[in-house]
């Protein structure tokens, strides 16, 4: 048996054996169990130090401060600067040890949820306790001032004062009411809280980790600026350049609402920290309008919002512009930084982010189709708010009847329809643009395939009391559908599984359903409308298989773009996109509204140009009212006396025969006119109120079941919306003039003047 030399720590020679029935040498047992432990006291100092910051934070600032502090620690670079902090202090003999026996008697696990209802409540028992212990922390660390250069940042605020004295934040007393035991217990508790804020302070407390906290700034100072979610936070900025910021961001987001876009401004925040961080050196003041609105137009395909848009656009325009010669990889990794800083944000003040798309209707006008084989068919249609219904599967496709609809199964928006069948078709995980293709083929044939089959086995594209159908059957007869909101499963009653069902509890599950924020909504509201033409207009049948969705991301991997495949496998003229609206259902919002008149404008073609009143006002120009309030009529489903079918035209001209308007103004009272079950009850004023009373004065309303219409636009202008519902912090509307259903991203909250509500009666 060898044997294997070596030195210890204190410079001894040591003999290790190789034995192989010591399974591992001594030597690698040693630095395995000496690292385990090392390891344990390093977290136990981080947890100490993360508990410790966020109480002092908390006490010192604001709650956001603490929740800055707890995001900071979750964050690659603030647990970086945990790491480091702990590692320098367990060199110092004893503390690693007193900090992992304070950690296996779960004290520090307590004194964090101390730091965490600071956070929560400053004002409580466990805020005044870090706040004493925090107090001693800033005198016992020196003090913020030589920390922060003689003044503190702006997102701690001013200090709070404590009439306790120091010694008090050790004492039983401070934490009485907030936890249970002796008071040995609770003196530790408050020491660890103590000893983590002194270590805040006097090791991670300087710039580093206050940058951490304060680079989050522009991001609650822009979401303030913009209506938009700040966690509960009334911010307010000392720095009259950051408010100047703030402003302009508002503006420009304000203006592309105009335009019907709608962008999150914490990704202007978020490039400009991000561009900060890697050495841009930039002011607010370098924040000009035309840079924001550069920035702003860098996130859309088209109208829509595009994050694989934004990304390129970041990487290869945004970033090398102020830092140029850096390599790509690392333009990519800021971009990576952009969006990871969006959603840290919404960490931060436990909100969701969302930018997906919701999708709608379109008014498809159809010239006529092209049949391979037998060439252009001239069938002249106009087709509003298209509805699929899914058809049973004969032969041997399926068990069933192809005239038979599905049972149980809804009338699914067309262009939720779709989507539902890129994502089973061709999947997620093919690249972006062979999707998007996918898409378009998908929407072209659907639309041609009831001429190509001559209507045969329950095909039909076509109106039924007004209301346009088509009837495909749900499996590879014709397109496989797969529910993007209950995934879908398979009946195995036929070729190829045979008929496919929505929802995963069916004999053979095909997919989950399609997550809220997946990319294939916001690909899909970016192809919304698209059908593939020949020379003469007509839209093609796209006819499809495994070998052309093989082709589409084969020529997707050499960097064609939707278009180009399209054009390149089918041997179109043009791509033809279609006037489309996006309405509250089908898309992220599953809780919204998914009936026809979720997507009703009040600039459709079909009802636009109708005179409200004795005006030559418009409902185009001035219904945004009136086709709200229609849009609730429809939603309650009460009876009308309307002729023909209810929507925003019938309804204007109804009430135009009864005397409901005044000039261009709505007369209230007068909408039971055209719905006499559907009765105003009155308004109300939401002036002077905060973002959380407007919130629960809605709630209210719509807990008691009144229908309820919102003016959005305040002192800036007139618009009115429809409440389609609450969804945690986020009001959903039905927005007769925009593409977005979160009512207080697209205006901010501060306008939302007033409401007005209706009942149902008997």
């Amino acid at each position: 048996m060898s044997i294997m030399k070596g030195t210890n720590l204190h410079g001894n020679r040591v003999q290790r054996s190789d034995d192989p029935r010591n399974g591992l040498d001594e030597s690698a047992a040693y630095k395995a169990k000496n690292g385990a432990q090392k390891a344990q006291e390093n977290e136990a100092t981080k947890k100490a130090l993360t508990a410790g910051a966020k109480g002092a934070a908390s006490a010192l600032g604001t709650p956001a401060a603490g929740k800055a502090v707890d995001l900071a620690s979750k964050t690659k670079l603030g647990n970086a600067i945990l790491n480091k902090g702990a590692n320098l202090l367990n060199r110092i003999p004893g503390i690693g040890k007193t900090m992992k026996n304070l950690d296996d008697k779960k004290i520090l696990d307590a004194a964090n949820k101390v730091a965490d209802a600071a956070s929560a409540n400053p004002q409580g028992a466990a805020g005044k306790a870090a706040g004493q212990a925090a107090n001693g922390a800033e005198n016992s660390g020196g003090g913020l001032s030589n920390f922060f250069g003689g003044s503190r940042p702006d997102f701690l605020g001013r200090r709070k004062k404590s009439s306790q004295s120091q010694d008090d934040s050790v004492t039983s007393g401070a934490f009485d009411g907030i936890f249970s035991g002796n008071i040995a217990v609770k003196i530790s508790i408050g020491a660890a809280v103590m000893f983590g804020a002194i270590l805040f302070f006097a090791i991670i407390g300087g710039a580093q980790t206050v940058g951490i906290i304060t680079s989050y700034d522009s991001a609650f100072g822009v979401s303030q600026a913009t209506g938009s979610e700040t966690g509960g936070l009334d911010y307010n900025s000392t720095d009259p350049d950051a408010r100047d910021f703030f402003d302009r961001v508002a503006s420009v987001k304000n203006s592309f609402q105009m335009q019907g876009k709608s962008f999150n401004a914490v990704y202007i925040s978020a490039v400009y920290t991000v561009l900060n961080q890697r050495g841009a050196n930039l002011s607010y003041n370098d924040m000009t309008t035309a840079v924001i609105t550069n920035i702003a137009n860098a996130m859309f395909s088209g109208n829509s919002f595009s994050e694989d848009t934004f990304r390129n656009n970041l990487i290869n325009s945004i970033f090398p512009s102020y830092l140029p010669g850096e390599s790509q990889a690392t333009y990519e990794a800021m971009a990576d930084d952009v969006f990871d800083y969006y959603d840290d944000y919404y960490s931060l003040i436990g909100a969701t982010a969302s930018n997906c798309a919701s999708l709608g209707s379109c008014v498809y006008e159809i010239k006529g189709f092209y049949l391979s084989g037998r060439g252009n068919v001239t069938q002249s249609m106009t087709i509003t708010d298209l509805q699929v219904r899914l058809m049973e599967c004969g032969g041997s496709f399926g068990s069933g009847d192809w005239n038979t609809p599905l049972a149980g199964e809804e009338l699914v928006p067309f262009e939720q329809y779709v989507l539902g069948v890129a994502y089973q078709e061709i999947g997620p995980s093919a690249p972006d643009e062979a999707i998007k293709a996918q898409m378009v083929a998908a929407r072209s044939f659907s639309l041609a395939r009831p001429i190509s089959m001559g209507n045969a086995n329950g095909k039909k594209l076509e109106q039924e009391n007004g209301q346009w159908i088509l009837q495909l059957s749900s499996c590879v007869a014709d397109q496989v559908y797969c529910n993007p909101n209950l995934g879908c499963s398979a009946m195995n009653d036929g070729e190829q599984y045979g008929t496919v069902r929505s929802g995963v509890d069916y004999p053979v599950k095909l997919k989950d359903p399609l997550p809220a924020d997946h990319k294939m909504r916001t690909l899909a509201n970016e192809t919304m409308g698209e059908v593939l033409v020949n020379e003469q207009g007509n839209v093609i049948s796209t006819n499809y298989a495994s070998s052309v969705q093989n082709r589409f991301i084969s020529l997707a991997n050499q960097g064609l773009n939707y278009k180009q495949i399209l054009l390149q496998v089918y041997g179109a003229s043009d791509i033809d996109e279609m006037s489309c609206n996006t309405g509250s259902g089908g898309g992220c919002n599953s809780t919204g509204s998914t009936g026809p008149y979720s997507g009703w404008k009040q600039s459709d073609p079909a009802w636009g140009n109708i005179t409200i009143g004795n005006t030559s006002q418009t409902i185009a120009g001035v219904g945004c009212l009136a086709t709200s309030v229609s849009m609730l009529i429809a939603k309650s489903g009460v009876e009308t006396t309307v002729n023909g079918d209810f929507n925003p035209g019938t309804f204007v001209q109804r009430l135009n025969e009864t005397g409901g308007f005044s000039g261009a103004n709505l007369v209230w009272a007068a909408v039971s006119n055209a719905a006499p079950n559907f009765q105003f009850v009155t308004k109300v004023s939401l002036s002077g109120q905060s973002q959380a009373q407007k919130l629960a004065r809605i709630q209210e309303l719509l807990n008691q079941g009144y229908y309820v219409v919102a003016e959005v636009k305040g002192n800036t202008g007139q618009h009115w919306v429809a409440i389609d519902g609450i969804d945690g912090d986020r009001v959903l509307m039905m927005d007769p003039g925009s593409q977005a259903t979160d009512m207080w991203n697209q205006y901010n909250w501060t306008n939302t003047s007033e409401l007005a509500y209706f009942r149902v009666t008997a």
